[in-house]
């Protein structure tokens, strides 16, 4: 999207109400313009409040029955095990347990509003837990550094100094006015992503974000009493003690927009801050509803996607290992086999599981009888031309790791290139 600074447009916080919306002609997201550029506190969506209001295709709703059988599809995580502990109510942050970058969890309610402790119950604990581990399983035991204390999640609860009206009268800017609260409130630790659990309403978004440099930010927002078309929640919480979610992935894709994702320099952006590439993205914004499963399709846009100059998530200092490896049943050594890939020539080749990105990544270990299927990622039109070694041919490549494995990959330039 262009964002010159004599038209520069951002997307409105709605982020997909309850996963189920694709862009078309219904109610529920606006679009702003502006030639000042963005102030400071700003949504993702937003423009400032006097902006005129730019008529963009809007999102579709989905029938109640296409929203349930999405939600089934989504609980693949278990919930709080036995062994989860959650700290009794904190309205200061505590001391962190790790210096830098790192998210700060936070419950939020407006002044008037029902507190329902969802800080202190394990919903919010159990969310958090929901998509970072989500995250793990697709990046190899990577995921956001979380602010921790004495090794839990470090939740803050504060009661903000408006009432729900007040905030659901911003409209699209509701983010906005938290930010600028929280801040008024000393939450604005250098270095420190604010990620709000509101427990408020909303009938104009579900959640925004920050999107910097075009809007900076430090605080991501998901309002857990938001509703859309004829009154259907954006998300029901209490979902997120069974297993993940679609506000589990709300927040974590609020939380992605933060940090700055997508850039406009991915070749699939689009509507500011989105991909367009697959409905299953994380990050999509378009036609079809969002059905959100994978962390960047196909690796191109901004996670080890490799683009010169671009943000990603694997370089981010938000970003690391944050899964222990889990200690062997029985006492006895795991069996883990390692599978190398090689790339000749100008291409990429990615691994499902997760683990190896190649040329960046291109050895893991996986456990014992592991199927690994390996997809090549051409680049700059050149062309995939065969696997050799555990594999042969041009087709999909799996190798069962019984073990230690190998394969090449091989890439031919496009017409006038050399190898």
């Amino acid at each position: 999207m262009n964002r010159s600074a004599s038209s520069r447009r951002t997307k409105t916080a709605i982020e997909s109400p309850s996963g189920l919306m694709g862009d078309s002609e219904t109610s529920t997201t606006a679009w702003t313009s502006t030639g000042e550029g963005r102030r400071r506190g700003q949504e993702v969506s937003r423009g400032p409040e006097e902006t005129d209001q730019v008529q963009q295709p809007r999102f579709r709703l989905f029938s109640k029955a296409a929203a349930l059988a999405a939600l089934a599809t989504l609980v693949i995580t278990p919930a709080l095990d036995a062994t989860s502990t959650v700290l009794p109510r904190s309205v200061s942050d505590r001391p962190d347990e790790r210096s830098g970058p790192q998210i700060h969890v936070m419950y939020v309610v407006p002044s008037d509003g029902a507190d329902r402790a969802l800080d202190t119950d394990g919903t919010i604990a159990a969310s958090v837990k929901n998509w970072q581990t989500w995250l793990h399983g697709q990046t190899a035991g990577h995921g956001l550094f979380l602010d921790a204390y004495q090794g839990e999640l470090d939740v803050t609860f504060d009661r903000l100094p408006r009432t729900d009206a007040q905030y659901a009268s911003r409209g699209v800017f509701i983010r906005d006015a938290i930010e600028s609260d929280l801040r008024a409130a000393g939450f604005s630790a250098p270095g420190k992503i604010y990620l709000a659990y509101y427990d408020g309403s909303s009938t104009a978004a579900c959640g925004g974000g920050a999107w910097p440099p075009a809007l900076v930010g430090n605080v991501a927002a998901i309002y857990m009493r938001a509703t859309y078309g004829q009154g259907s929640l954006c998300y029901t919480p209490s979902l997120s003690l069974n297993g993940l979610q679609i506000m589990d992935f709300a927040a974590l894709h609020e939380v992605m927009h933060t940090m700055g994702f997508v850039p406009t320099c991915a070749p699939h952006q689009t509507r500011a801050g989105h991909v367009s590439d697959s409905p299953t993205d994380l990050m999509y914004a378009g036609d079809q509803p969002w059905y959100p499963s994978v962390l960047d399709f196909g690796r191109d846009d901004y996670f080890d996607a490799h683009i010169p100059g671009c943000l990603d998530l694997a370089n981010s200092p938000y970003f690391g290992a944050t899964q222990s490896p889990a200690p062997p049943p029985s006492g006895k050594p795991s069996a883990n086999y390692r599978l190398t890939v090689k790339v000749v020539g100008p291409g990429r080749v990615l691994s499902a599981p997760a683990g190896i990105a190649c040329p960046r990544r291109c050895a893991a270990a996986f456990s014992k009888g592991t199927k690994v299927t390996l997809r090549p990622r051409s680049v700059k039109r050149s062309r995939f031309v065969r696997w050799s070694g555990a594999c042969s041919g041009s087709k999909r490549c799996t190798v069962v790791l019984s073990r230690p494995r190998s394969v090449s990959a091989r890439f031919r330039e496009p017409a006038g290139g050399s190898m």
